[in-house]
């Protein structure tokens, strides 16, 4: 029963971001704050950066199942105050919150089922856990279009309160917590890194948004450069200094590690961004007589993912890892150069496949990077290694969404494909960064 509520948590979450990332351009005409449209999504991810590293900790200490109900907690506040959010100020506010709930639960879902469930049975039901994420990436684009139409955008935030209603109660009422004796002590968790990365990448996402608004550094621009830097500093030296760091600085000495993390980052960059951007993409063609809309351009790309995870899953093992991932780099590269030729030529139908192949492209690299960095650790650094890696995909779709959405004009303002030429340019110059990084 513990396991089918953690199932249900997890879909609530991965539904809630696709689904709101279809409804948000109709959210905005309804009650504005389009130049803050990139911070409904950069505020739940700066969010869950500030918790994941924090409270993995503390709930190895104080018990699982108590962190997940607390963050599931967390997620239905935000989630509630979201539904009922009157204004874009108070939406951000609601996702900040669900962001904290989300770092909470992230971490611990996964090892609630090891706890589960004994080791012959654990790898089918990671893989039932897996399949249930792909699942809410293909049905999320599609539910959220029917449910804005039909019911209302309020009525996502109450759907999804629902299940998380029902999550809460099931792994409640299920198997008993576990928790792991003669750990460290709550005084000696590195409290001071997460709140250092936290507050880095707080600085980053607004100094990427002035950047990319202003095209240069302004006074502004350079005073935030230099509160980034002297942050990062400090939060290098804590890690350098702390018994049990959340960044081991030591990683980064091992190129492939290296090479993964920054994989991490643009793949974050480029999927978020995508998800943040095509929505609008769909809105505009369907306003042009084009018959497709914001669900089904989103969905286009999210089957793509899924297509790319499952795939590169199997195919990983059978070839060259660094080769395999400089294909699936390449691959994305051609096409986010393709994409941005075949919209300036209104080829649009070479747009839709090709945006297939970009997901592909994007969930193979997502595939690949984390099994390339953790078979150069060893087994006690996985689990810090694989916390490094999703925190560094965060922070890059904080950025990417900040950047991305920023080279579009706002969603009352838009009336041509035309106008997201930058924002398609820049996708494909990410790309092509991403393979660069694969030879250096």
């Amino acid at each position: 029963m513990g396991f089918v509520g953690i199932l249900l948590g997890m879909f609530a979450m991965g539904v809630m971001q696709l689904i709101l990332a279809t409804a948000l351009p109709y959210i905005i005409t309804e009650i504005g704050g389009g130049n803050l449209y990139s911070w409904v999504f950069s505020s739940y991810i700066v969010a869950s950066l500030i918790t994941i590293p924090i409270f993995a900790r503390i709930a190895d200490i104080y018990g699982k199942k108590k962190f997940y109900i607390i963050g599931m907690a967390t997620l239905a506040i935000g989630t509630l105050y979201g539904g009922l959010a009157p204004n874009m100020i108070h939406l951000i506010i609601a996702r900040t919150i669900q962001g904290l709930g989300a770092g909470i639960i992230t971490p611990v879902s996964l090892a609630m089922i090891s706890d589960i469930f004994p080791p012959e049975k654990r790898g089918r039901m990671i893989g039932i856990f897996g399949f249930v994420q792909l699942l809410s990436n293909i049905l999320s684009p599609s539910l959220g279009g029917f449910i804005t139409k039909q019911l209302g955008w309020h009525w996502i935030f109450f759907i999804v309160l629902i299940l998380i209603g029902f999550s809460i109660l099931l792994v409640a009422i299920g198997n008993k917590d576990q928790r792991i004796s003669s750990l460290v002590g709550v005084s000696e968790i590195d409290i001071e890194g997460g709140l250092l990365l936290g507050i880095f990448s707080v600085i980053t996402v607004i100094l990427s948004n002035v950047i990319s608004k202003q095209g240069k550094f302004g006074i502004f621009g350079i005073l935030l450069f230099l509160c980034a830097a002297v942050t990062a500093t400090i939060l290098v030296l804590n890690e350098m200094h702390h018994k049990n760091p959340i960044l081991k600085v030591e990683f980064f000495k091992t190129k492939i590690i290296r090479r993964s993390i920054i994989s991490a980052i643009i793949v974050g960059a480029v999927m978020y961004g995508l998800v943040t951007i095509l929505p609008l993409c769909g809105v505009i063609l369907s306003k042009q007589g084009f018959k497709i809309n914001e669900s089904q351009i989103l969905s286009l790309f999210m089957i793509g993912l899924t297509i790319g995870i499952i795939v590169s899953s199997m195919l990983i093992s059978k070839f060259n890892s660094p080769d395999f991932t400089r294909i699936l780099w390449g691959l994305m590269s051609v096409c986010s150069f393709l994409m941005l030729y075949s919209i300036s030529n209104g080829n649009l139908v070479i747009f839709y496949i090709l945006n297939i192949f970009i997901g592909i492209g994007t969930g193979g690299v997502m595939a690949t990077f984390l099994t390339n960095s953790q078979n150069a650790v060893s087994c006690e650094d996985r689990t810090i290694l694989s916390g490094l890696i999703q925190m560094a995909r965060y922070l890059g779709a904080a950025i990417g969404v900040t950047i991305l959405t920023s080279m579009i004009p706002e969603v009352t303002l838009m009336s041509s494909i035309s106008q997201f030429y930058k924002a398609f340019g820049l996708l494909m110059a990410l790309c092509l960064v991403g393979l660069l990084n694969e030879f250096v």
